[in-house]
């Protein structure tokens, strides 16, 4: 009867074990759920591993093969650890970042004596890792890494170099998985060959180096969701080289410089939060041949939201506050299109430069208390159809001779709703940093501006300009079918417009106009 009494005690105790709450069992529960968490549900059992059994001599599998000697008999056993279920067909591993105190820093060989037990690393098949890059290298292609966050695991301060395609992800209940980098390196590079994809999914990034971006993407396809970088000091938050491919939804980046840099290569972003804190000074602009053909002469720095040069995608219902300039974009070959985009407070909201054969297109975007709305280079083939941009300080649209299409917009408080300048007069002296050889100039259409509502300008609700350099130059284009309220100053000033700039069928208001918003 004691036998049985004792049994059944030891079964309980077994249960309330396996019960507790462990890392190892836990699910993401942050803010969108994320596809491994999705595709791990229901979730098999991973067996139990008491890292404080293992501390106090007992036996617990470890995670790599080991060698266990005893004094007596030189005993060997080989172990391995925790087998976790795959997705999709393919292997998971798992990343423990608290448990690196079994774990040299250099990396080399870790030896530890206990009671007489000598234990030794040895490579081989592994399911548990103390580092996200050793566990990259040791993954196959289409692997799944999940790693413990931070209460539950460690941050994992290291520089994460991928060269296969994998997803991270964190795993855990309680927040995102952490990687943050050493000084002056980055905290995530991927060489992916091209056509492949990194998934990142619930992570977040800390950077805090001014000579490398936090992330960079030299090849390949990185596709990161339900993140957060936090970039504060660095580069960029993300770089995206020639032939990269960067899709970014429902994450953040938090920095006090740049967010997003991609040449020459594939964007898509959704649902993103920018925010760059403070004024750091102007935005320095060395882009080379405006045709992005010239591939070391391109260099941005300074506070820039996205710097898409030569790229192509989309940016879709994405906010940035602050920054230098906003968004600075020229298109690729299959265009650029910028939809539902809200900056605030920025120096000047978008920057439409020349690029390749596409053309950028901005629609429904709202851009508030900017000196300057969005500047048009020329050369740079646009669309500017249906957005807001109000309470700036200098003006709401300018373009330098390019062939725009500006139509149903509402400008609403600004110096100069509209500024219509000759190209010789590009750049602007809000840019004495910035270089563009050659820039293209105007196909000789001029642009097109029709249909807009502009409101409350202090001098001008359009001004047409052709002087530069104490000349009048040629300014094409035309001012058709818009409706001006001017309370004091003039609603369309074209006193040096000689050449035909085809003014007709504008409403002129002579009142205020009753703005909401």
């Amino acid at each position: 009867m004691m036998k049985r009494l004792l049994a059944f005690g030891m079964f309980a105790v077994c249960l309330t074990a396996s019960a507790s709450a462990d890392p190892y069992d836990q699910l993401p529960s942050y803010g969108y759920p994320s596809e491994a968490a999705q595709q791990l549900n229901p979730y098999d059992a991973v067996p139990e591993v008491d890292p404080r059994w293992c501390r106090f001599g007992g036996y617990c599998p470890r995670p790599w093969g080991y060698r266990d000697e005893h004094r007596e008999g030189h005993r060997e056993e080989h172990h391995e650890g925790p087998k976790l279920p795959g997705m999709l067909g393919h292997e998971t591993l798992l990343v423990d970042c608290g448990r690196a105190w079994h774990q040299d820093y250099d990396g080399e060989r870790h030896e530890s004596h206990h009671e007489g037990r000598r234990e030794e690393r040895h490579e081989g098949h592994r399911t548990v890792f103390f580092s996200i890059d050793e566990a990259a290298e040791a993954a196959s292609p289409n692997a799944t890494i999940l790693i413990i966050p931070p209460g539950e695991g460690m941050t994992c301060v290291e520089s994460v170099h991928i060269h296969k395609p994998l997803t991270l992800a964190t795993y855990g209940g309680s927040g995102k998985a952490v990687i943050q980098a050493p000084p002056g390196k980055p905290c995530l590079t991927a060489h992916i060959p091209l056509g492949d994809s990194l998934i990142i999914d619930g992570v977040k990034f800390i950077a805090r180096s001014r000579e490398t971006p936090c992330v960079a993407v030299e090849a390949g396809h990185v596709t990161m969701r339900n993140s957060q970088v936090d970039s504060r000091g660095a580069d960029w938050a993300f770089d995206v080289r020639e032939s990269g491919e960067l899709t970014l939804e429902q994450s953040r980046i938090e920095t006090d410089f740049s967010g997003v840099h991609a040449r020459r290569a594939t964007v898509t972003l959704k649902n993103v939060d920018i925010d760059i804190a403070g004024r750091n000074g102007a935005a320095f602009l060395n882009l080379g041949r405006t045709d992005c053909l010239d591939r070391d002469g391109g260099t941005i720095h300074g506070s820039v939201g996205l710097a898409l040069e030569c790229s192509e995608g989309s940016v879709e219902s994405t906010n940035i506050i602050g920054a230098s300039i906003g968004i600075l974009a020229s298109s690729g070959t299959r265009g650029l299109r910028l939809t539902d985009v809200k900056l605030t407070k920025p120096d000047t909201g978008i920057l439409l430069l020349p690029g390749q054969l596409g053309m950028v297109t901005v629609e429904r975007s709202t851009i508030t208390k900017a000196r300057d709305g969005i500047i048009v280079a020329p050369g740079a083939e646009s669309q500017i159809t249906g957005n807001v941009i109000s309470d700036n300080r200098e003006t709401g649209i300018t373009t330098f001779g390019a062939g725009a299409l500006i139509s149903n917009n509402k400008i609403v408080g600004a110096e100069d709703g509209i500024r219509m300048l000759a190209s010789q007069a590009f750049p602007p002296p809000m840019f004495p940093d910035f270089a563009a050889i050659p820039i293209i100039d105007s196909d000789g259409g001029g642009p097109v501006v029709e249909n807009n509502l502009i409101a409350n300008a202090h001098h001008a609700g359009v001004r047409i300009d052709g002087r530069f350099g104490g000349a009048q130059h040629r300014l094409n284009g035309k001012l058709m079918g818009n409706t001006i309220y001017v309370e004091h100053g003039q609603c369309i000033d074209d006193d040096y417009n000689d050449d035909p700039v085809r003014v007709r069928a504008n409403t002129c208001n002579r009142d205020h106009f009753n703005w909401l918003f």
